[in-house]
């Protein structure tokens, strides 16, 4: 999950139909992509306002510096990024210009998260270009034609601070919680909202993404529901810096095949299994 606080808005064309395989590693989501020609792997994430290169990968490409601004990630704070404009990707069987990226030094994500190179993050233009079919579990993923009816119960989204919320419950408190496909790190709470559920700290973990490691409290929550699907007894992290409620990763969505359609402000989620 990445905040730009400068927010720019990526026009995105209608392209055919395509599909790519979806690589899983543990609760991590890659595909394949090509930037500016260069072929790369990219971590897919629903919770990017803007797609990121590594700084690295961007002076290899030839990528110019941009606009210094101010970026937060789930990290212990603040990192500086660079703003750059009309880069060409290839994701997913489409070509995009994307008008903004965003560029931003990965290597320490990636060395605590990833334990890989880390050259792209694929943000959520990919999300706002059409109807995305994604099932976690068999590795699939794929744009489907805007007619189709997806299976599931339907959710709709509510965008904040620059990503998509979907409603979670907590008990029988609903509350808004990030729809969020780069987080590989489980399940996320505000304070705020383990202040409210009464969550008593079990432990204290190192985490974090861009902006650094943090130190976490470790809760457990007795009941969460999303889209119908009960969830007991579920791991979570506490953020002091998280600005909405919740955030739900991959080790809760990939218990659904999923239907994105950010341009309709809907998701469907179909249990699996």
């Amino acid at each position: 999950m990445l905040r730009i606080i400068l927010i720019a808005l990526a026009a995105l064309a209608s392209f055919p139909l395509a599909a790519e395989e979806l690589i899983v590693r543990g609760d991590r989501l890659f595909v394949p992509v090509e930037v500016q020609g260069e072929p790369a792997e990219a971590l897919l994430d629903s919770g990017a306002e803007l797609t990121l290169l590594d700084r690295r990968f961007a002076d290899q490409l030839g990528v110019q510096e941009g606009k210094q601004v101010e970026a937060r990630g789930t990290g212990a704070g603040t990192t500086s990024a660079e703003l750059v404009e009309n880069v060409d990707i290839s994701a997913l069987g489409r070509d995009f210009t994307l008008p903004v990226v965003a560029v931003i030094d990965l290597s320490d994500v990636a060395a605590r998260l990833i334990g890989q190179p880390l050259p792209v993050i694929l943000g959520r233009e990919i999300f706002d270009a059409g109807k995305l079919a994604i099932d976690i579990d068999a590795g699939t993923i794929a744009f489907v034609a805007e007619q189709e009816l997806p299976g599931g119960l339907r959710l709709p989204l509510t965008a904040a601070h620059g990503i998509e919320t979907v409603p979670v419950l907590f008990g029988d408190m609903e509350v808004s919680a990030d729809f969020d496909l780069g987080n590989g790190s489980g399940l996320l709470l505000s304070s705020e909202l383990a202040s409210q559920l009464k969550l008593e700290p079990v432990g204290i973990e190192p985490a974090g993404g861009i902006g650094g490691a943090a130190a976490r409290p470790v809760v457990y929550v007795r009941e969460l529901t999303l889209a119908g699907r009960l969830f007991r007894n579920i791991r979570a992290h506490v953020l002091e810096n998280l600005q909405v409620p919740a955030n739900v990763g991959v080790g809760i969505l990939r218990r659904f095949r999923i239907v994105t359609d950010f341009p309709n402000r809907e998701i469907f989620l179909d249990p699996t299994s």
